[in-house]
């Protein structure tokens, strides 16, 4: 069968643009080859052991049956203010009232005014203005007494008072009295072991004991005063509190006089003191 020129065209008009519309072979297999690839699902990474333990640390689920751990004991604190006694710092005297007393020994140095009382026994060869005017001799044994009162655990106020237990051959004067006032500031003052310093003034009243031979009979130019003296008073020493009311001490120290004589008693001993509360 034989078809005409114009059937041959038109044919060929029909089938050239199918043919261009369908792909080449190796077109439709390279792409029937990755389709797989775009069409599959992307692997997840997977982390190490280590890092998936950390990830999920407070993550896990508490095991009903688990037994939970036993509570911690508390720490017993211990607050400042409870403090045992017997602690160094707990030793201070302030808001107490002490009393203490001491006994002491010396040695007394006097240089004598013209009327002054003789300081040694009269030598009869001579004049009363004649007389010794310096002497040095043991002082008689004193015993110190004192009532304070500390407003504070440095500084402790005192009212004083000084008795000799025997009077003086030597100026011819009887048994020694003092009173007087003074305080006590102390180092170290809530230890146990202080060291305390001590100035207090004073009043010395104590007259004449009347032995004849120191008054010059016949002699009108000597008239021995036995005038109430005003003393100063200086001591330090150390001090140990065995309790909050009870210590022991040392005194050393000086107490000069200057109206009835220039006069300087050295003295040393010890005392004890009680305090309340």
């Amino acid at each position: 069968m034989k078809l005409s020129p114009i059937a041959l065209v038109s044919s060929a008009l029909l089938i050239a643009p199918a043919a261009l519309a369908q792909p080449a072979p190796e077109d439709a297999a390279s792409a029937s080859d990755a389709s797989p690839a775009t069409d599959a699902t992307p692997e997840t990474p997977t982390a190490s052991p280590e890092v998936q333990k950390q990830v999920g640390m407070g993550t896990e689920k508490e095991d009903p049956g688990a037994v939970p751990p036993p509570p911690k004991p508390e720490q017993p604190t211990t607050r400042p203010e409870s403090r045992e006694v017997g602690e160094d710092d707990t030793f201070g005297h302030g808001m107490q009232v002490g009393l203490r007393g001491a006994f002491l020994g010396g040695y007394k140095m006097v240089f004598r005014y013209d009327q002054s009382p003789l300081c040694k026994e009269p030598d009869a060869s001579k004049a009363a203005k004649d007389q010794q005017k310096f002497c040095g001799y043991g002082a008689q044994p004193m015993i110190d007494l004192a009532v304070s009162f500390a407003p504070l655990d440095s500084i402790e106020p005192f009212l004083w008072a000084r008795f000799g237990l025997d009077g003086e051959s030597q100026t011819n004067t009887n048994p020694l009295k003092v009173f007087g006032a003074g305080l006590r500031a102390y180092t170290m003052s809530d230890s146990r072991f202080k060291i305390f310093i001590e100035p207090a003034v004073g009043i010395e009243s104590e007259d004449g004991a009347g032995n004849k031979d120191f008054n010059f009979p016949g002699d009108d130019t000597y008239n021995p005063e036995y005038k109430t003296d005003f003393v100063f008073h200086l001591a330090a020493g150390p001090q140990y509190d065995f309790a909050k009311a009870v210590g022991a001490y040392i005194h050393a120290g000086m107490t000069v006089g200057v109206l009835r004589s220039i006069n300087a008693t050295m003295e040393i001993g010890g005392g004890v003191q009680i305090r309340v509360p």
